[in-house]
């Protein structure tokens, strides 16, 4: 359940504050370039695989097929019936910027479920398809991908990142707690690493006691605050704010040009 693709244990630098905790094969610059060929570039975009999966991407302007990119999937909140593709849209829109001013590519997906929420077992198959048609497209930094996920996407986000402690760089969450990932039985405890995590929630949004009590579970498990783990408290309620993309690639990127 919830498991993506073969590991890629990565070997370039993509966290600022801890890279001796975070690679399971030392630290070097070595790149693992997808090596994809054929996307459209740049600039925003959606693209249908398999007859009825859709995805949302952005690419930036630095883009070149010659150079391999790192490459953020983005998982949506709670949609509402039939709005399920425009939240996608407005996630990868959300984050657009970001990529843009930090050269990565944005993917958003879009949830299958009847009310416009995540059925976690099959949106997680999906979501492999989409990893494999974008590497085929574009040439992706293997070593550096990364998913973040708001609210209902924050909470199978924290899942499916931590099942697959050894294939992405690093994930951030905003307004979601680890409820779910317990629940399905993926808690910090069960990782493979100490994967670096970015935690962003409301201190009015009713799941902040929650989210703030995931540090001691991270921190049980050996994760250790501001070195592997960000916990970013802001003044407000179940929302993103417009600074959040930056404060989240900052964490879990090594720097704004690092590709």
């Amino acid at each position: 359940m919830l498991g993506l693709l073969t590991p890629v244990l990565a070997s370039v630098p993509s966290l600022n504050q801890c890279p001796e905790v975070i690679f399971t094969n030392g630290i070097d610059s070595r790149s693992v370039p997808s090596n994809g060929t054929g996307g459209v570039y740049p600039g925003a975009g959606s693209r249908t695989i398999n007859s009825n999966n859709t995805y949302y991407y952005y690419v930036p302007s630095g883009y070149q097929v010659n150079q391999a990119m790192p490459l953020l999937v983005v998982w949506h909140g709670a949609a509402g019936a039939g709005n399920a593709g425009f939240a996608a849209a407005d996630m990868r829109d959300f984050w657009q910027a970001a990529a843009e001013q930090n050269n990565f590519i944005v993917v958003a997906q879009a949830a299958t479920g009847a009310s416009g929420g995540w059925i976690p077992n099959t949106d997680a198959a999906r979501l492999v398809d989409i990893i494999n048609d974008v590497d085929a497209r574009y040439n992706i930094e293997t070593s550096r991908k990364y998913i973040w996920g708001f609210s209902a996407g924050g909470f199978v986000a924290h899942a499916i990142a931590l099942n697959n402690a050894d294939y992405f760089a690093a994930y951030a969450v905003s307004g979601a707690h680890l409820g779910y990932a317990i629940s399905a039985g993926y808690p910090p405890s069960a990782a493979s690493r100490q994967l670096p995590v970015f935690i962003s929630v409301g201190q009015s949004d009713s799941h902040f006691p929650a989210a703030q009590n995931d540090l001691n579970l991270f921190a049980a498990s050996a994760w250790q605050l501001n070195q592997n783990l960000w916990f970013d408290a802001f003044v407000g309620g179940h929302e993103l704010l417009l600074d959040l993309p930056e404060k989240a690639w900052y964490k879990i990127c090594n720097s704004v040009n690092s590709n």
